[in-house]
């Protein structure tokens, strides 16, 4: 009579990523952006999802997060050149903790005047959302494509940084180089994931 034999190991199960513990983007976020970048899609409609699934996994698995589309505004002098998509992050008791604008790349490398208003558009943001947020900080990202500047309100005393830098003459065209290098940290980067990290990890430890 044969017995069969049972191996004491047990099998291998591969963990999903954790941003928690990662040290750099995980291949299959890459892969997302990869992909999304090339549909035949206005380049906002293509970030939408990698930036969902991006902030899902900043976030974690839990459901103390959770992120939102949210409508943009009504008015646009140009609702076709103006057109972006806006993301909140609320935690479980409905409270925005991080704010999200996604627009075009084009709106970082060509035009300075499509760089003054995304700037003017995440601050009148601000004016709407920063009321409501009970950490001591709502975190800000201005996503042109993939580069990012990085936005802080202070629920106290209401300041945001960067400093607010005004149209130079608003009789004049803007300067070729206004804001210029303003978004030069590219979110998918080694600094990019460094800096989400920072921003993650401070949201998470005030939200208790």
């Amino acid at each position: 009579m044969l017995r069969r034999r049972f191996s004491s190991q047990q099998p291998v199960v591969s963990s999903a990523p954790s941003f928690s513990t990662d040290t750099h983007w995980p291949e299959g976020v890459l892969t997302i952006f990869r992909i999304c970048s090339e549909l035949d899609a206005p380049h906002e409609s293509r970030y939408y999802g990698a930036y969902d699934k991006l902030l899902n996994y900043c976030f974690g698995n839990s459901f103390k997060y959770f992120v939102s589309p949210q409508r943009a505004p009504a008015k646009s002098q140009d609702a076709a050149a103006d057109f972006f998509i806006h993301l909140v992050v609320f935690n479980q008791h409905g409270r925005p903790v991080l704010i999200a604008e996604i627009k075009d790349d084009s709106w970082a490398q060509y035009y300075a005047s499509r760089r003054f208003s995304a700037d003017e558009q995440m601050r009148r943001r601000y004016d709407t959302v920063l009321p409501t947020c009970v950490l001591p900080r709502l975190w800000g990202l201005s996503l042109l494509g993939t580069s990012l500047r990085v936005y802080c309100g202070d629920a106290v005393t209401r300041v945001l940084t960067p400093e607010y830098e005004p149209h130079p003459d608003p009789h004049r065209v803007l300067s070729p180089g206004f804001l210029e290098g303003e978004w030069d940290l590219d979110i998918l980067s080694q600094g990019g994931f460094d800096k989400m990290k920072e921003i993650i990890a401070d949201i998470t430890s005030q939200d208790v």
